[in-house]
């Protein structure tokens, strides 16, 4: 009977054994299946991360495309302007007073003679009449 009993124990330690490597292989299981649904969480959340990361870039991109359009389009408003206040001031004559670089006399250049230079694309005089007639004649008598 003794004998029995030890072959009942063998087959029950046997069994036990077959019990234990059951649940360590069904834990390990589920500790693999545990990992790997953390992982697929863990992948899921950084693609989540990643995917609103890149609509903040865009909206960042978006709205920087705004502001600069917005800035180009006053840039072209005020240049706009400035070229109406130039042209409004270039047709705009008024009588001035220059200086002679020749004579050092000051004499009133005229609206009138301004807008004669202007549409014969000439300079703004810097000798009064009397010295410009006066090298007129020096140059006339020289090609004489």
């Amino acid at each position: 009977m003794e004998e029995e009993k030890k072959y009942t124990m063998a087959e029950l330690l046997a069994e036990e054994d077959e019990r234990l490597a059951r649940e360590a292989k069904e834990e390990e299981e589920r500790r693999l299946a545990e990992e790997a649904r953390l992982k697929e969480e863990k992948e899921r959340k950084h693609q989540e991360y990643l995917a609103e990361k890149e609509r903040k870039h865009q909206e960042y991109l978006a709205e920087k495309e705004r502001r600069h359009q917005e800035w180009l389009a006053e840039k072209e408003r005020r240049h706009q302007e400035w070229l109406a206040e130039k042209e409004r001031r270039e047709n705009t004559f008024e009588d001035k007073t220059l200086t002679c670089k020749k004579c050092g006399k000051e004499w009133i250049w005229s609206a009138s003679e301004q807008k004669f230079f202007k549409e014969k694309g000439f300079f703004r005089p810097s000798m009064c009449k009397e010295c410009r007639a006066s090298i007129k004649v020096i140059n006339n008598f020289h090609k004489n």
